[in-house]
């Protein structure tokens, strides 16, 4: 066999063992350990323990092996520095990965991808690691329900920003972000456009959990309820932010047909999702990676092609009128009713 040197070896045994990594970066990110240290500066690691209420010596061990890997710096003597790898994990860090840090690694996750091989028999990894759907769980289990918020919020794509930038909304007067979690593509939106208002449409845990600081000074009102039966009529503008490619095509398809129920003629759907190229050589490894997560998660849920939205907008009585590509991983879909 030819072609296998040495540095695929070592590249193929460090993919292996990336989730050796993933959960190294995890404990350090849940002491905060990257906001403990000011960017320009050190700490020891005696100190990061004392503030952080644990001990040194393990502390030690998981920051150095963050350090092999270019996060964090450690000198001889104990001291922790930056490097720009760990300035992302700290919170205030532009397009911070701090959230992703967390989530991609919490319980609910994590354990579902040990059972990922039943969705090769159209089980549901989730469901068989926990006996109940994904979004019961994150319901049922608050802390992390809160963490995934944030983490949308923060995702590392910069989504909210892109669609913000990307699409014209002047000239439109009301927007309903459904299942948008706890709104920052649409509070990016309202932020640009002083005449638009928004409703944030999501399961009630989601609503709850949404301060009414977020709610841009009272330019957002909430409204909880299920995108599968009833969504608030007459909006100007709908927008599906990440969200069909958590479902597979019967359940996208109930969704759509809500929308298409609400949608007047004259207004608008937006769909924000990344497109899967054929070709995965032309793709985003991270846009793969969460198509896998989809799989984890839910099964049949999965990323989609352009085609592939354009037969169930069309099958829900929408017609695909313009793709909008972003600086984001993400395209927008604009659909009017057909």
């Amino acid at each position: 066999m030819s072609g296998c040197g040495d540095d695929d070896r070592l590249a193929l045994d460090l993919l292996i063992r990336g989730f050796q990594v993933s959960r190294i970066i995890r404990l350090v990110a849940d002491l905060e350990i990257a906001d403990r240290i000011a960017p320009e500066t050190s700490m020891s690691i005696a100190a990061l323990a004392r503030e952080s209420g644990v001990l040194a010596a393990p502390l030690l061990r998981a920051v150095r092996a963050g350090a092999a890997f270019g996060i964090f710096r450690l000198d001889q003597n104990g001291n922790v520095a930056h490097t720009p790898r760990s300035l992302l994990l700290r919170a205030d860090a532009p397009q911070s990965l701090s959230h992703s840090a967390r989530f991609w690694t919490t319980p609910g996750s994590w354990r579902a991808w040990e059972f990922l091989d039943v969705a090769l028999h159209d089980r549901v990894p989730h469901e068989a690691a926990w006996g109940t759907d994904r979004f019961s769980y994150l319901r049922d289990h608050p802390a992390e329900g809160r963490l995934f918020d944030a983490f949308m919020a923060h995702f590392p794509d910069n989504r909210h920003n892109a669609v913000a930038d990307s699409y014209d909304f002047s000239g439109t007067g009301l927007v309903v972000d459904v299942g948008g979690g706890n709104g920052e593509t649409l509070r990016r939106i309202i932020a640009r456009h002083p005449g638009l208002r928004g409703i944030l449409f999501d399961r009630a845990d989601v609503i709850a959990a949404v301060p009414p600081a977020m709610l841009a000074e009272g330019r957002m009102t909430t409204q909880a309820g299920s995108f599968f039966e009833k969504l608030p009529s007459g909006a100007d503008c709908y927008m599906l932010v990440r969200v069909l490619h958590d479902w597979p095509d019967e359940a996208a398809l109930r969704i759509l047909q809500s929308c298409r129920a609400a949608t007047p003629e004259g207004s608008r759907l937006l769909i924000v999702e990344a497109l899967m190229p054929v070709d995965p050589s032309l793709g985003r490894q991270t846009e793969y990676l969460i198509d896998m997560q989809m799989m984890a998660m839910f099964g049949r849920a999965r990323e989609r092609t352009e085609a592939e939205y354009g037969g169930l907008l069309a099958e829900a009585g929408f017609e695909l009128t313009k793709v909008m590509p972003t600086a984001s991983p993400v395209s927008i879909l604009e659909a009017a009713p057909s």
